[in-house]
């Protein structure tokens, strides 16, 4: 009993935390099902009746945009996951000239930030003539996200048993069967925290996308959000009922891989 009356102000604390969290999830929700005269008369509660046809109308501005969304995250992923694998695995597995050097200039590239290289990122995709294409959204935050990535899937390489690397050199196995068949099906974990990081990177990113874009054909959905219209009886539960579509993926991406990503996060800090 004395236990349970000094653990009830931690729980107290916690629901209060919990609610004052959840509280705008829930204005957005309830918002997002009215028109204007609702939610002038009725602001903080349910007001029926609902009107799911927000939604439909917010969809058919923003549908084709969250599939660019999706093109491009999930490209970025693939090149992060890529490019951060194999450099991890160079730096795991073989000796050469300037190795650490090569890595302290990559844990460099996380210092820096985002904003300082945002003049000098636009030239080079201008003279590339990438601006305005998938190209341009795609490669730019895919270097940028490999930083981060090379760093946490070297400290997840360094803590494979090299017993079953050693076993798999002494069976005659070659650098990339060992990496295929070994390295990367035990790295599963790093691998889904990796691309969860850089999945949200890539359709939370806003100001890239705004100064590297100014046409419909490739915008993403984040800007396609600023554009969101209704009637006047809709007023902003259109826009509001927009926001949460765009962020369903993101809802159902949390839902599947949650699991391995607490577990890649978790993976460094059990390591004896």
């Amino acid at each position: 009993m004395n236990k349970k009356l000094l653990a009830a102000p931690h729980f107290g604390s916690l629901a209060i935390l919990l609610a004052l969290t959840l509280f705008p999830f829930y204005m957005l929700i309830v918002s997002s099902l009215k028109y204007t005269q609702q939610a002038i008369h009725n602001f903080w509660g349910v007001s029926f009746p609902l009107h799911m046809d927000n939604y439909s109308v917010a969809f058919k501005q923003i549908g084709p945009f969250i599939g660019n969304t999706v093109l491009i995250s999930s490209t970025i992923v693939i090149g992060v996951v890529l490019i951060s694998s194999l450099a991890a695995y160079s730096f795991v597995r073989f000796d050469y000239p300037g190795k650490q050097l090569f890595f302290v200039l990559i844990l460099s590239l996380m210092m820096i930030p985002g904003y300082l290289i945002l003049i000098p990122q636009f030239l080079l995709v201008q003279k590339l003539d990438m601006l305005n294409t998938y190209q341009g959204q795609i490669f730019p935050p895919m270097a940028f996200g490999a930083a981060m990535a090379t760093f946490l899937m070297k400290t997840f390489f360094e803590g494979i048993p090299k017993s079953l690397i050693e076993a798999a050199d002494m069976e005659g196995a070659g650098e990339r069967q060992i990496f295929i068949k070994i390295v990367i099906p035990l790295s599963l974990p790093i691998i889904a925290t990796v691309a969860i990081i850089n999945f949200l990177a890539g359709w939370n990113n806003y100001i890239w996308p705004l100064v590297a874009t100014n046409g419909d054909s490739v915008k993403p959905v984040i800007l396609a959000l600023s554009t969101i219209t209704g009637n006047m009886d809709q007023g902003v539960g259109v826009k509001l009922a927009g926001y949460i579509i765009s962020s369903i993926p993101l809802l159902l991406l949390f839902v599947v891989a949650t699991k391995p990503f607490i577990s890649g996060v978790t993976s460094g800090a059990v390591k004896g």
